[in-house]
């Protein structure tokens, strides 16, 4: 979904108070300690020595701050585990906020999304052959390329200019021989020629052009990243609907059914008018970076507002906690309008869950137990994977004893002997329950260390930890920005160059 807008007065430090994921004052990268969770300690040595027990572990502060989360949260996880192997300290309801809130929202689309799915067999054929998988059309075009550099004025030109041979076309003169004296692509000795085509083969705006012609027909003047096109299709083929009548029966309802959905979501953030701070997708990217808490004024500035209502820093800095780290990973990377759209996203949630309780859509006390009851089972599900679930000895060995899984743990993942699943969500509760520190002005010390110890080798990061799975994402899910269509006009012989 997306997130809002708040302005960005301050820089991020004074904005931050309290942070939990930092040694503050008292720690710094002078200290040989790396991380802290639950009275015990990684080491700057320690962490080096079991990196470097794998040569392909590249030696650098990024894998350094890998192994430190890892070992913050199974530390934490073992911890927990000694106490109680059913981690009954858990705040469920917390945990569970974001699967019962993803509950509310598919009993809504049920109650609200009714569309026509009834099909008559004259209706299949018509869409089966416009939208059928294996459609294709044959087209010609005529491009007029635009310089990157071009001026207003010399768009305008080249603009007025394919209007005008497009109007010639659709006045019945010969298209291939317009192509062959104007088009700007390698198909134009062939008239212009692209051959037959299927969806996938074409830039967006070109494809969308040219199957919503008919054999035939031309289209308006179409631009895309190639410049402008003036394109007619010759023909269309389709093979017959047969044996696959069913399954594309099945696409149109749930096509229907998706539309119908977006349809409602247009018509709930339309009407409140949904705005995006300024800097809200600079201060999303900074949230992202680090394990913060905002507290008082800076928790509820604004990041996006609405009509009755806004999302706030706190509540964006709470969802991005909860993410999984390959997106947040991909959050620093994306542009400031996927940010935008991201942030777009969170509010429109927070405004589908207000018209739930508005329409009063909620969930019954059985089924809020039994996404409880999964939650427990995913939980108990991961301690046995990881031998968490086994009693470890209490009082004076305690300590010791989860330092030594988890230091199995962590050795095992490093030498590709076990999978360590990202706790996300359930690592989120865990430090919140317990508290911990991770320095990151050791990761330097840690990499140089790593590399007294053996030479360092690049490779594509640390073998064992790998993305999160089932159990931990009760959590928030924010979307990850989307990528548009691959660059290029027709994608085969005659495209564009």
């Amino acid at each position: 979904m997306k997130l809002s807008r708040w302005a960005m007065l301050t820089a991020l430090t004074p904005l931050v108070a309290g942070g939990c994921g930092g040694f503050g004052n008292a720690m710094t990268a002078h200290t040989d300690v790396v991380a802290r969770a639950a009275g015990k300690e990684l080491k700057v040595d320690e962490a080096a020595r079991i990196l470097s027990a794998n040569p392909q572990i590249p030696a650098d502060p990024a894998t350094a701050e890998t192994l430190a989360e890892l070992w913050v949260d199974y530390t934490l996880l073992a911890t927990a585990a000694a106490e109680d192997t059913t981690l009954a300290m858990l705040d469920l309801d917390k945990f569970t906020e974001t699967a019962r809130e993803q509950a509310v929202v598919a009993k809504l689309q049920k109650a609200v999304v009714r569309p026509d799915t009834a099909f008559t067999e004259q209706q299949l054929q018509q869409r089966w052959a416009t939208e059928g998988p294996g459609a294709e059309v044959r087209a010609r075009h005529i491009l007029f390329r635009v310089p990157s550099d071009a001026a207003p004025a010399v768009r305008d030109s080249i603009v007025k200019l394919a209007q005008q041979i497009r109007a010639r076309a659709a006045g019945g003169e010969d298209f291939a021989k317009l192509a062959q004296q104007y088009s700007q692509d390698t198909s134009a000795p062939q008239g212009g020629d692209l051959g037959y085509f299927g969806r996938g083969r074409m830039v967006a705006p070109f494809e969308e052009a040219a199957f919503k012609l008919q054999p035939g027909q031309i289209s308006d003047v179409v631009e895309s990243p190639f410049g402008y096109h003036v394109i007619k299709v010759e023909d269309r083929r389709q093979q017959a609907l047969g044996e696959q009548r069913e399954q594309f029966r099945q696409y149109l309802v749930q096509k229907a059914q998706r539309d119908a959905w977006d349809s409602y979501i247009q018509s709930v953030t339309k009407a409140a008018n949904v705005q995006v701070a300024p800097g809200a997708p600079k201060l999303a990217r900074e949230l992202a970076q680090k394990d913060l808490r905002l507290r008082g004024r800076s928790a509820e500035r604004v990041v996006a507002s609405y009509k009755g209502g806004a999302l706030t820093a706190g509540e964006v800095a709470e969802k991005l906690r909860t993410a999984p780290p390959q997106f947040l990973g991909q959050l620093q990377q994306a542009s400031d309008e996927q940010v935008t759209e991201l942030i777009q996203n969170l509010t429109h949630e927070e405004l589908i869950l207000q018209d739930a309780g508005r329409r009063k859509v909620g969930l019954s006390a059985a089924e809020q137990d039994s996404i409880r009851k999964d939650a427990r089972r995913a939980i108990s599900e991961l301690l046995q994977m990881t031998g968490l679930n086994r009693r470890l000895p209490r009082g004076a060995g305690a300590s010791a004893a989860v330092e030594a899984r988890v230091k199995e743990l962590l050795e095992g993942a490093v030498n590709n002997t076990r999978q360590l699943p990202q706790l996300g969500p359930l690592g989120f509760a865990l430090r919140n329950a317990y508290g911990h520190e991770i320095n990151e002005g050791t990761f330097p010390r840690v990499a140089k260390a790593m590399q007294a110890l053996r030479p360092s080798q690049p490779a594509p990061g640390m073998p064992g930890a790998v993305p999160q799975q089932g159990p931990p994402q009760q959590g928030g899910q924010p979307v990850p920005p989307t990528q548009g269509p691959p660059e290029g006009a027709p994608q085969q012989a005659p495209a564009p160059r």
